[in-house]
Protein backbone atom coordinates (compact mmCIF):
# COMPACT_ATOMS: atom_id res chain seq x y z
CA UNK A 1 0.00 0.00 0.00
CA UNK A 2 1.52 3.39 -0.99
CA UNK A 3 1.38 5.94 1.36
CA UNK A 4 1.75 10.05 1.30
CA UNK A 5 2.08 13.07 3.59
CA UNK A 6 2.55 16.77 3.43
CA UNK A 7 5.73 16.43 1.68
CA UNK A 8 7.04 12.98 1.01
CA UNK A 9 5.49 9.92 -1.33
CA UNK A 10 6.09 6.60 -0.14
CA UNK A 11 5.77 3.18 -1.79
CA UNK A 12 6.82 -0.82 -0.90
CA UNK A 13 9.83 -1.47 -1.22
CA UNK A 14 11.74 -2.62 -4.07
CA UNK A 15 15.04 -3.88 -3.67
CA UNK A 16 15.85 -3.92 -7.32
CA UNK A 17 14.45 -0.48 -8.63
CA UNK A 18 15.01 1.22 -5.63
CA UNK A 19 18.66 0.40 -4.92
CA UNK A 20 20.51 2.86 -6.95
CA UNK A 21 18.68 5.48 -4.99
CA UNK A 22 19.34 4.03 -1.83
CA UNK A 23 22.94 3.36 -2.24
CA UNK A 24 23.14 7.18 -1.46
CA UNK A 25 22.20 6.16 2.21
CA UNK A 26 23.26 2.95 2.99
CA UNK A 27 26.90 3.73 0.68
CA UNK A 28 27.59 6.66 2.79
CA UNK A 29 29.74 5.88 6.36
CA UNK A 30 28.40 8.91 7.94
CA UNK A 31 24.91 8.08 8.01
CA UNK A 32 25.84 4.35 8.61
CA UNK A 33 27.37 5.49 11.81
CA UNK A 34 24.55 4.44 14.09
CA UNK A 35 23.76 1.40 12.05
CA UNK A 36 24.10 -2.31 12.74
CA UNK A 37 26.96 -3.09 9.87
CA UNK A 38 28.86 -0.91 7.97
CA UNK A 39 28.69 1.52 4.67
CA UNK A 40 27.97 -0.78 1.88
CA UNK A 41 30.48 -0.30 -1.40
CA UNK A 42 28.32 -0.89 -4.31
CA UNK A 43 24.54 -0.54 -4.65
CA UNK A 44 24.60 -4.08 -5.72
CA UNK A 45 25.43 -4.67 -2.56
CA UNK A 46 22.89 -2.33 -0.90
CA UNK A 47 19.97 -4.32 -3.06
CA UNK A 48 21.34 -7.52 -1.56
CA UNK A 49 20.96 -6.12 1.87
CA UNK A 50 17.90 -4.58 0.95
CA UNK A 51 16.57 -7.80 -0.01
CA UNK A 52 17.02 -9.71 2.48
CA UNK A 53 15.25 -7.03 4.80
CA UNK A 54 12.23 -7.38 2.83
CA UNK A 55 12.02 -10.70 2.85
CA UNK A 56 12.18 -10.95 6.90
CA UNK A 57 8.27 -12.25 7.95
CA UNK A 58 6.88 -9.56 8.69
CA UNK A 59 8.85 -7.02 7.08
CA UNK A 60 6.60 -3.51 6.08
CA UNK A 61 8.60 -1.06 4.36
CA UNK A 62 8.84 1.70 2.03
CA UNK A 63 10.52 3.38 0.21
CA UNK A 64 10.78 7.30 0.65
CA UNK A 65 10.43 10.02 -2.35
CA UNK A 66 10.38 13.75 -1.73
CA UNK A 67 8.49 16.33 -3.78
CA UNK A 68 10.19 15.70 -6.70
CA UNK A 69 10.06 12.39 -6.78
CA UNK A 70 14.27 11.63 -6.22
CA UNK A 71 14.74 8.76 -3.81
CA UNK A 72 15.82 10.11 -0.18
CA UNK A 73 15.55 6.85 1.92
CA UNK A 74 13.66 4.17 3.77
CA UNK A 75 11.20 3.44 6.78
CA UNK A 76 8.71 1.20 7.66
CA UNK A 77 8.40 -1.36 10.08
CA UNK A 78 11.47 -4.40 10.55
CA UNK A 79 10.19 -7.97 10.18
CA UNK A 80 11.74 -11.41 11.78
CA UNK A 81 11.26 -9.58 15.58
CA UNK A 82 8.89 -9.92 18.18
CA UNK A 83 7.38 -6.50 18.28
CA UNK A 84 7.42 -4.63 15.70
CA UNK A 85 10.15 -2.45 15.26
CA UNK A 86 10.37 1.03 13.75
CA UNK A 87 13.04 2.03 11.37
CA UNK A 88 14.03 4.88 9.02
CA UNK A 89 17.11 5.93 6.87
CA UNK A 90 17.82 9.40 4.85
CA UNK A 91 20.26 10.52 2.62
CA UNK A 92 22.12 13.28 4.35
CA UNK A 93 21.75 15.83 2.17
CA UNK A 94 18.10 15.57 3.90
CA UNK A 95 18.82 15.91 7.36
CA UNK A 96 17.46 18.73 9.22
CA UNK A 97 14.11 19.30 7.22
CA UNK A 98 11.87 16.53 9.13
CA UNK A 99 11.51 13.96 6.77
CA UNK A 100 12.47 11.19 9.51
CA UNK A 101 9.68 12.85 11.44
CA UNK A 102 7.16 12.88 9.06
CA UNK A 103 7.71 9.28 7.14
CA UNK A 104 7.96 7.65 10.20
CA UNK A 105 4.56 9.29 11.59
CA UNK A 106 2.79 7.88 8.57
CA UNK A 107 4.71 3.88 8.75
CA UNK A 108 3.16 4.36 12.47
CA UNK A 109 -0.22 5.41 11.58
CA UNK A 110 -0.23 2.66 9.08
CA UNK A 111 0.46 -0.19 11.60
CA UNK A 112 -2.00 0.98 13.95
CA UNK A 113 -4.67 2.02 11.39
CA UNK A 114 -4.42 -0.92 8.41
CA UNK A 115 -2.06 -3.36 10.34
CA UNK A 116 -4.04 -3.42 13.64
CA UNK A 117 -0.52 -3.24 15.38
CA UNK A 118 -0.69 -2.48 19.13
CA UNK A 119 2.42 -1.11 19.87
CA UNK A 120 5.85 -0.45 17.76
CA UNK A 121 9.08 0.26 19.23
CA UNK A 122 12.62 1.64 18.05
CA UNK A 123 16.57 0.86 19.30
CA UNK A 124 18.13 3.93 18.91
CA UNK A 125 21.74 4.04 20.33
CA UNK A 126 22.06 6.37 23.31
CA UNK A 127 24.75 9.15 21.87
CA UNK A 128 22.60 9.10 18.68
CA UNK A 129 21.24 13.08 19.48
CA UNK A 130 18.81 13.10 15.92
CA UNK A 131 17.19 9.69 15.83
CA UNK A 132 16.53 10.48 19.63
CA UNK A 133 14.88 13.33 18.56
CA UNK A 134 12.77 12.13 16.09
CA UNK A 135 11.43 9.50 18.56
CA UNK A 136 10.53 12.29 21.36
CA UNK A 137 8.62 14.49 18.24
CA UNK A 138 7.09 10.99 17.23
CA UNK A 139 5.57 10.26 20.87
CA UNK A 140 7.96 7.25 22.06
CA UNK A 141 8.49 6.70 25.67
CA UNK A 142 11.99 5.06 26.60
CA UNK A 143 11.39 1.98 28.02
CA UNK A 144 14.71 0.80 28.61
CA UNK A 145 18.40 0.12 27.64
CA UNK A 146 20.29 -2.78 26.40
CA UNK A 147 23.77 -3.03 25.63
CA UNK A 148 25.08 -3.85 22.19
CA UNK A 149 28.41 -4.75 20.22
CA UNK A 150 28.23 -4.65 16.46
CA UNK A 151 30.46 -6.75 14.36
CA UNK A 152 32.02 -3.69 13.07
CA UNK A 153 32.28 -1.71 16.16
CA UNK A 154 35.89 -1.59 18.34
CA UNK A 155 33.59 -1.01 21.68
CA UNK A 156 30.54 -1.70 22.87
CA UNK A 157 27.61 0.84 23.04
CA UNK A 158 24.06 1.76 24.98
CA UNK A 159 21.03 1.11 22.86
CA UNK A 160 17.94 3.01 23.71
CA UNK A 161 14.44 0.93 23.92
CA UNK A 162 11.54 3.20 23.23
CA UNK A 163 7.92 2.65 22.45
CA UNK A 164 4.89 4.00 21.79
CA UNK A 165 1.27 1.95 21.73
CA UNK A 166 -1.87 1.80 19.87
CA UNK A 167 -4.09 4.49 21.15
CA UNK A 168 -7.40 2.53 20.04
CA UNK A 169 -6.28 -0.51 21.84
CA UNK A 170 -7.14 -0.44 25.50
CA UNK A 171 -3.94 -0.23 27.46
CA UNK A 172 -3.47 -2.76 30.39
CA UNK A 173 -0.65 -1.53 33.21
CA UNK A 174 2.38 -3.15 33.42
CA UNK A 175 2.56 -6.33 35.49
CA UNK A 176 6.04 -5.23 36.39
CA UNK A 177 7.85 -2.44 36.39
CA UNK A 178 11.00 -3.67 38.50
CA UNK A 179 13.08 -6.59 39.52
CA UNK A 180 15.30 -6.39 42.47
CA UNK A 181 17.61 -8.71 43.40
CA UNK A 182 18.43 -9.35 47.40
CA UNK A 183 21.76 -10.50 48.33
CA UNK A 184 22.06 -11.71 51.80
CA UNK A 185 25.22 -10.81 53.05
CA UNK A 186 27.36 -11.10 56.75
CA UNK A 187 28.23 -7.52 56.68
CA UNK A 188 26.13 -5.23 54.42
CA UNK A 189 28.11 -1.83 55.11
CA UNK A 190 31.15 -3.64 53.81
CA UNK A 191 29.23 -5.90 50.67
CA UNK A 192 27.80 -2.43 49.92
CA UNK A 193 31.64 -0.71 49.61
CA UNK A 194 33.13 -3.18 47.60
CA UNK A 195 30.06 -3.15 45.17
CA UNK A 196 29.87 0.47 45.06
CA UNK A 197 34.36 0.67 44.30
CA UNK A 198 33.41 -2.75 41.63
CA UNK A 199 30.60 -1.31 39.83
CA UNK A 200 30.60 2.48 40.66
CA UNK A 201 27.02 2.18 41.70
CA UNK A 202 24.86 4.75 44.01
CA UNK A 203 23.10 3.83 47.34
CA UNK A 204 19.71 4.69 47.55
CA UNK A 205 18.88 3.45 51.22
CA UNK A 206 20.34 2.06 54.11
CA UNK A 207 18.65 1.36 57.24
CA UNK A 208 20.20 0.69 60.84
CA UNK A 209 23.21 1.46 62.60
CA UNK A 210 24.99 -0.60 61.58
CA UNK A 211 23.64 -1.37 58.44
CA UNK A 212 20.85 -3.84 58.02
CA UNK A 213 19.32 -3.91 54.97
CA UNK A 214 20.62 -1.03 51.89
CA UNK A 215 19.80 -0.57 48.09
CA UNK A 216 22.62 -0.13 45.30
CA UNK A 217 21.23 1.32 42.48
CA UNK A 218 23.57 0.61 39.45
CA UNK A 219 22.81 3.91 36.83
CA UNK A 220 22.70 7.23 37.14
CA UNK A 221 19.22 7.82 37.50
CA UNK A 222 16.60 7.37 40.26
CA UNK A 223 15.33 4.10 38.50
CA UNK A 224 17.31 1.39 36.87
CA UNK A 225 18.84 -1.70 37.64
CA UNK A 226 19.39 -2.17 41.40
CA UNK A 227 20.79 -4.86 44.19
CA UNK A 228 19.32 -5.18 47.51
CA UNK A 229 21.62 -6.57 50.50
CA UNK A 230 20.15 -7.61 53.79
CA UNK A 231 21.79 -8.91 56.82
CA UNK A 232 21.67 -12.61 56.36
CA UNK A 233 20.20 -15.18 58.75
CA UNK A 234 20.59 -18.89 58.77
CA UNK A 235 17.52 -19.66 57.04
CA UNK A 236 19.03 -17.19 54.20
CA UNK A 237 22.26 -18.39 53.66
CA UNK A 238 22.00 -20.49 50.55
CA UNK A 239 24.42 -18.90 47.69
CA UNK A 240 22.87 -16.66 44.59
CA UNK A 241 24.20 -15.92 41.35
CA UNK A 242 23.30 -12.80 39.60
CA UNK A 243 23.54 -12.44 35.77
CA UNK A 244 24.48 -8.54 35.49
CA UNK A 245 24.45 -7.49 31.54
CA UNK A 246 27.09 -4.51 31.32
CA UNK A 247 27.60 -1.45 29.27
CA UNK A 248 30.74 -0.70 30.58
CA UNK A 249 34.37 -2.40 29.12
CA UNK A 250 33.99 -5.58 30.49
CA UNK A 251 37.82 -5.95 31.07
CA UNK A 252 37.48 -2.12 33.41
CA UNK A 253 35.04 -4.00 35.54
CA UNK A 254 37.58 -7.05 35.73
CA UNK A 255 40.39 -4.93 36.70
CA UNK A 256 38.33 -3.23 39.57
CA UNK A 257 36.79 -6.90 40.97
CA UNK A 258 40.51 -7.90 41.10
CA UNK A 259 41.84 -4.74 42.81
CA UNK A 260 39.14 -5.18 45.08
CA UNK A 261 40.77 -7.92 46.81
CA UNK A 262 37.48 -9.39 48.05
CA UNK A 263 36.09 -12.93 46.90
CA UNK A 264 37.18 -15.08 43.43
CA UNK A 265 37.32 -13.66 40.51
CA UNK A 266 37.79 -15.88 37.22
CA UNK A 267 39.01 -14.34 34.33
CA UNK A 268 36.98 -13.00 31.19
CA UNK A 269 36.01 -15.84 28.73
CA UNK A 270 34.25 -15.61 25.37
CA UNK A 271 30.84 -17.59 25.22
CA UNK A 272 29.29 -19.49 22.12
CA UNK A 273 26.09 -17.39 22.25
CA UNK A 274 28.08 -14.07 21.70
CA UNK A 275 29.59 -12.52 25.19
CA UNK A 276 32.20 -12.58 27.05
CA UNK A 277 31.78 -12.99 30.71
CA UNK A 278 33.57 -13.37 34.16
CA UNK A 279 32.45 -14.07 36.86
CA UNK A 280 33.09 -12.53 40.56
CA UNK A 281 32.48 -14.56 43.49
CA UNK A 282 32.11 -12.77 47.11
CA UNK A 283 33.11 -14.11 50.17
CA UNK A 284 29.55 -15.69 51.23
CA UNK A 285 29.75 -17.79 47.87
CA UNK A 286 27.47 -14.99 45.82
CA UNK A 287 28.14 -15.40 42.55
CA UNK A 288 28.23 -12.02 40.47
CA UNK A 289 28.35 -13.38 36.30
CA UNK A 290 29.25 -9.83 34.32
CA UNK A 291 28.51 -10.23 30.56
CA UNK A 292 29.37 -7.84 27.79
CA UNK A 293 28.67 -8.08 24.05
CA UNK A 294 32.04 -9.96 22.96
Amino acid sequence: MKLATPRLSLAPLDPAADAEGLHAAYGDPEVMTWWTRPATATAAETQRLLAEENARSGAMLWTVRDEGGTVVGLVGLLGAVEIPGLTWILARHTWGRGFATEAAAAAIEYAFTHAGLDRVEAWVEASNARSLAVCQRLGLVRQGTLAQRYAHRTHPHEVAVLGLTNPQHKQEPTPVLRVEPVLPVTDVAATLSLLRAVLSGRVSFSVGEPVEVAGLVLGPWSVGPSIRLVTASGAQSAPVTLALDAATELDELHRRAVASGAGRVEPPTEQPWGVREFTFELPEGHRLVFSAPA
